[in-house]
């Protein structure tokens, strides 16, 4: 049976994890500069000459779609140091194309109208734009796509393609992708549950056209899923910078593919045993590996709408395939560990403050704030039984003999939200 203490104890987590959660989003002062540049890339193709590029339609995909991109972690080596917001370009006029001509003509083409200082990079589907000098840098990478036989829809609706420069044209559907996510943060855990997430709410030819990007208000609202997701991402980049896993770390689709299909289930269970949040977060991240298919010595995250996409494609890959299946086991068992933290006990706020730094790299700070949140008879996250803000106070003005006022006395806990 879980004591009093426990259970203030696991609210006081759930929301420390969700002002961690918000904590790591983007501002809103960033948030827009990223708009900013991301509408200049209409400019761009709208001046171009070359057939091939007629008609373009420049939409968001990967995390800026689905509205989980994270602040990238202080002092990270690499892309881990800068955020991530990628593009698509879709091009009308690229059927009969092969998958080099696409490139090289998407790359002259911002090569030559961008007026970034940094040299625009070569990617092996697209190319990348950097904005080193703003702080913190953010890159856009974009990448050409054009519609597969059969799909007749525009804009860039439906299974799409994406040129390779090694293997030719891949199977890509940003679109319904993101729509699937977004249908599914709206299955409900729990109607009074789900409440307790929210934390706040003219030329000749065809000019490019573009898709804006979501609302800084749709972005920076927590639900549970995209909140798991981002402290997910988050761990990953903390996990791969201290155990040098930086090029083998598990891929953003791959985390967030496993973490929606985990978070269906969480709420399909949840309609005959309803969950707190924090037991909802803990069963997403412990259910995760459960959708990683394995047919013979292959592995498969696909695409739900689109078999062909399979984001651990790199898992198969003979020379180094297993370093990133290795990554990915040895990632997850941290990130176990690590959403448990705040509901073990620790000697001191040093030492809760240092394994949160670790692992989600968030600071005092933002521990602090959540702490003044909290009922002040609740158990704080990661501290030893007993240990509220009531105590620390008494203690602090009457010394250390000063008593704890005891758990029996608490209230019963409400309903976050």
């Amino acid at each position: 049976m879980i004591t009093q203490d426990e259970s203030t104890r696991r609210r006081s987590w759930e929301r420390l994890l969700l002002r961690a959660a918000s904590s790591i989003s983007l501002t809103a002062s960033q948030y827009k500069l990223i708009e900013e540049r991301y509408s200049q890339l209409q400019n761009i193709l709208s001046s171009a000459t070359d057939p091939l590029l007629e008609g373009a339609h420049i939409f968001p995909q990967g995390s800026m779609r689905l509205r989980t991109t994270i602040n990238p972690v202080k002092d990270a080596p690499k892309d881990l140091g800068t955020i991530d917001a990628d593009a698509i370009v879709w091009l009308p006029n690229a059927g009969g194309a092969d998958a080099d001509t696409v490139l090289a003509a998407i790359e002259k083409r911002f090569r030559e109208g961008s007026r970034v200082q940094s040299e625009i990079v070569q990617l092996r589907r697209g190319i990348r734009i950097e904005y080193a000098d703003e702080n913190p840098g953010f890159h856009i990478d974009v990448t050409p796509a054009r519609a597969v036989r059969g799909n007749e829809e525009s804009h860039g609706q439906g299974k799409l393609e994406v040129p390779d420069r090694y293997t030719g044209w891949k199977a890509s559907s940003p679109i319904p992708y993101a729509d699937w996510l977004h249908s599914a943060s709206e299955q409900k855990i729990s109607l009074e549950i789900l409440k307790s997430f929210v934390a706040n709410e003219s030329r000749a030819m065809d000019s490019a056209t573009q898709e804006p990007l979501p609302s800084y208000q749709d972005y920076d609202k927590l639900d549970p899923l995209r909140a798991t997701i981002k402290l997910l991402k988050r761990h990953r980049d903390e996990w791969a910078i201290e155990t040098r896993n930086e090029d083998y770390r598990p891929i953003s689709a791959v985390i967030t593919t496993l973490a929606t299909h985990a978070y269906l289930k969480v709420a399909k269970e949840s309609h005959h045993t309803p969950l707190t949040p924090i037991d909802a977060i803990l069963k997403i991240v412990e259910k995760m590996p459960e959708e990683i298919r394995v047919y013979g010595n292959n592995y498969f995250v696909v695409n739900p709408r689109d078999t062909g996409e399979n984001f651990a494609e790199k898992w198969n890959r003979p020379d180094e395939g297993h370093k990133y299946r290795q990554a990915f086991d040895n990632w997850h068992a941290s990130a176990m560990v690590a959403f448990m933290l705040g509901l073990q006990p620790h000697n001191s706020a040093d030492a809760f403050a240092q394994v949160m730094k670790q692992s989600f790299g968030i600071g005092q700070s933002v521990i602090n704030e959540s702490n003044n949140e909290i009922p002040g008879n609740w158990t704080m996250a990661g501290r030893k039984a007993g240990t509220t803000r009531n105590t620390l106070t008494a203690t602090a003005i009457f010394g250390s003999s000063s008593h704890a006022t005891p758990q029996a006395n608490v209230k019963p806990v409400e309903r976050l939200g």
